[in-house]
């Protein structure tokens, strides 16, 4: 008890002097959310999809979160208290073909991590040795995975892209953005 009259909180240091109060709260109790892999997407959930989306002549890129280290993109959807975060190309590809099985995996044609645009070109389903084939023929599994061919990472990669379309399809800013391997390379003369 502290001279206030209040409990204080043990933290396991007893030769610290600080105390600290626990206060109850007095609000109502915050309701969690549950993660529900089953939840499907309502109507609102895939307007905010679409406009986290820039399309290119090419592919469709993906301008919402982006997780780290593998630089794909993250689309969180809830309702009534539940709540699903998927891979913002799986969702797309779910969206033009219905749930998929746990064990499909998306497969980007277009090598493009941020990409969501669903067909023969972009994205397809696949398995995820026939994904590892395909990434192997194309020199992409040579080394380390998750570096493009100027040394960045895959997200720090994804996150130029992201950034060069942050006002819409631009497309210097986003050849940039491909390109550029960051302000670490020096020029060499």
């Amino acid at each position: 008890m502290s001279d206030d009259g209040e409990s204080s909180l043990d933290i396991g240091f007893p030769d610290l002097d600080i105390e600290f109060v626990v206060e109850e709260s007095k609000d109502r109790p915050r309701r969690g959310r549950v993660v529900d892999n089953s939840l499907r997407p309502s109507k609102a959930n895939v307007a905010a999809f679409w406009s986290k989306v820039v399309k290119s002549p090419t592919c469709w890129y993906w301008v919402g979160a982006i997780s780290a280290p593998d630089g794909y993109g993250r689309f969180n959807f809830q309702r009534e208290n539940r709540q699903r975060t998927m891979l913002a190309h799986r969702f797309s590809v779910e969206l033009v073909h219905g749930p998929l099985d746990p064990q499909v995996v998306c497969e980007h044609k277009c090598n493009e991590a941020l990409c969501v645009r669903v067909g023969s070109g972009h994205l397809v389903e696949s398995t995820h040795s026939e994904n590892v084939r395909y990434a192997i023929a194309l020199g992409r599994l040579s080394g380390h995975t998750l570096l493009d061919r100027q040394g960045r990472s895959r997200y720090e990669r994804s996150l130029a892209i992201r950034a060069a379309l942050r006002d819409g399809y631009d497309e210097d800013a986003l050849f940039h953005a491909k390109t550029n391997p960051g302000d670490w390379q020096g020029t060499l003369f």
